[in-house]
């Protein structure tokens, strides 16, 4: 209940029934010589059983005299000697100021001098002071005594000791002000008020010429993290590392948790710009050292972005959005260290928003198209397969690669669509090839992690091939690595597309976090090995040890290892001698047409 409602509704009622009580014996009675009425007071006070509980209830009760010069304390019952730990020898005649202090709001003070200048009723609640120094709050309610002129006599105050309402209720609105302004799993500063204080250094940086800095920080394979662990140990690291900017930035630097594993640090009063780099250094090493969660060490580095005040943009906005490009750059780049804001990314992001925009048209007009890179045997060089590219052809871009369009895609949900088209496309497609007398080779369709979790998924590549008429068995999905990660969630679904006779394969395998233990208990055929693996092979005896070794632990499990990137006779040399079964690349035959992909079909042997 609201403490101030709460007195105004029942204890003001009350007060004005104890003002009748007390004077309605004696009107006018009051008005005596000056050097009279306290003796009359004491004398009503103690004349009735009714005054005297007055006298003793807890409630404190002051009478003021404004026909007295100072208007003072004419009268003060036990109540406000308990609430105040004076005696009413102490304060008679002495005006009410002495329970005022520093912490006395003045706003307070002007409502009860108003109504005590208009000869009025009010109430207000105050700090005021003890006898001892300690505060209280009061619940005060003036009501003045009206003589027979109509202009006050006496002014009437009743005093309630609030405090312990008060305090609760302050607590209460700074539970509500750390819920408004700091995030409730780490503490620290939510957005909004990040923002606002960004906002209010920025002016007083403004008159300097010093700068400020934005440093935007994302942790690196954080959903794996929170996949593969769960929720609690996920929190857990978003703690820790909470922590560690705490410990390692200057006290008072604003750290904001903007969202999930994204994170803000403010720099100002900042002269030299080397001293930026210097601490963006040190987060970045600080975040990378591993984190100790339920008895477990889980490494994750961060992407960091960087934008300068005043170079970048003045604007809060513009800052925090040229960091998070920044930070985008760093993370889609692997760089270790920090990425400072660029106005290229701005042009990256432009073309971003137009592809965006211009991807629902282009699936809708049919602007994508399907073309196929040949899959060779090392030992026979003919042909085992080939894999379906998408490639778009826009009417003003021209041809778009699909890493610029495809991660976009992703993230705006279109890849399901998407996939679902090159699926069907590329049944129909082999379909036709063999009805047409051509050699029954499968087709392998890349399968993005968005569109394998997808509840229709399995249902949707069942319809494919019914629609199409494929036989499963001429059919390979790829599937990312990334999804090796969360074995107990795909497993039901491998299982179920194995079961039908399809093909699997897991695609640029090196270039994730994959177990090998998943690997093993995993219905997966085919193993391809991304081409960062073969790029420097076999000039650079580290990477050719490392293809080696996948080489052998793809053969070791019974799979078929394939070798994508392969481009040079030096490679694919190593690559036959060294037991690896098929390869794509450029050494062989770039991706083809469906034109150029039916005349090397006709022209194969087998």
């Amino acid at each position: 209940m609201c403490v101030r409602t709460y007195f105004r509704s029942d204890a003001g009622h009350g007060h004005h029934q104890l003002v009748h009580t007390f004077f309605g014996s004696f009107r006018g009675g009051f008005i005596l010589e000056k050097d009279e009425y306290h003796a009359q007071i004491d004398s009503i006070i103690h004349s009735s059983a009714l005054l005297k509980s007055i006298d003793k209830m807890g409630v404190g009760i002051a009478i003021t005299d404004p026909t007295l010069p100072d208007h003072p304390l004419v009268y003060v019952n036990q109540g406000f000697e308990k609430i105040t730990g004076y005696t009413r020898e102490e304060v008679l005649m002495r005006n009410c100021r002495f329970l005022q202090g520093e912490e006395t709001d003045k706003e307070h003070l002007g409502v009860i001098r108003k109504a005590i200048k208009e000869g009025r009723s009010d109430t207000v609640t105050i700090k005021n002071y003890r006898k001892d120094g300690s505060t209280f709050w009061n619940q005060f309610i003036i009501s003045p005594v009206i003589g027979s002129e109509g202009k006050p006599t006496y002014f009437i105050g009743l005093q309630l000791d609030v405090t312990k309402e008060v305090e609760e209720r302050n607590a209460s609105k700074q539970k509500i002000q750390q819920l408004s302004y700091f995030d409730p799993l780490t503490e620290l500063l939510n957005m909004n008020r990040f923002k606002e204080i960004m906002k209010s250094k920025l002016e007083a940086t403004g008159s300097t010429k010093k700068m400020a800095a934005v440093l935007r920080v994302n942790l690196n394979r954080f959903r794996y993290i929170n996949e593969s662990y769960g929720e609690v140990t996920g929190n857990e690291i978003l703690k820790q590392v909470a922590e560690r900017l705490k410990n390692t930035l200057a006290d008072g630097t604003p750290i904001c948790r903007s969202f999930a594993d994204d994170f803000i640090i403010f720099l100002s009063d900042i002269s030299d710009p080397l001293q930026i780099h210097e601490i963006a250094n040190n987060l970045s090493d600080t975040l990378k050292k591993p984190y100790s969660v339920f008895n477990e060490e889980i490494t994750s580095g961060c992407g960091m972005g960087i934008s300068l005040y005043p170079d970048d943009s003045q604007d809060v906005t513009k800052l925090l959005k040229h960091a998070e490009l920044a930070m985008k750059e760093a993370k889609a780049e692997s760089l270790n260290g920090p990425h400072y804001f660029d106005y290229y990314l701005m042009d990256k992001l432009h073309k971003r928003i137009n592809i965006e925009k211009k991807l629902p048209r282009a699936m809708a007009e049919g602007e994508f198209e399907l073309h196929y890179q040949p899959k060779i045997d090392t030992s026979t060089l003919t042909l085992t397969g080939f894999e379906a590219l998408i490639r778009w052809n826009d009417p003003e871009l021209g041809l778009v690669p699909p890493n610029n369009f495809i991660p976009i895609a992703e993230d705006t949900g279109l890849i399901v669509q998407l996939g679902e088209w090159v699926l069907l496309e590329a049944c129909r497609t082999n379909k036709k090839w063999q009805d047409a007398g051509l050699p029954k080779l499968p087709v392998s369709v890349n399968v993005s992690a968005v569109q394998f979790k997808h509840p229709q998924f399995v249902h949707m590549v069942q319809s494919a091939l019914e629609q199409t008429g494929l036989d499963p068995q001429y059919l390979e999905l790829e599937v990312t690595e990334s999804l090796l990660n969360t074995p107990l969630f795909i497993m039901e679904k491998l299982d179920s597309l194995q079961e039908k006779g399809i093909t699997l394969s897991i695609d640029d395998f090196g270039t994730g976090y994959s177990s090998i233990y998943y690997l093993k208990e995993l219905p997966l055929q085919v193993l391809k090995i991304d081409r960062t693996f073969v790029r420097e092979t076999p000039s650079s005896i580290r990477d050719s040890s490392l293809l080696l070794s996948i080489i052998q632990l793809g053969k070791s499990l019974g799979m078929t290892v394939l070798a994508e990137g392969v481009e040079t006779e030096e490679q694919f040399n190593f690559l036959r001698d060294n037991g690896c079964d098929q390869i794509q690349g450029y050494y062989y035959s770039r991706p083809l047409n469906q034109m150029s992909m039916e005349k090397l079909l006709n022209s194969d042997p087998s």
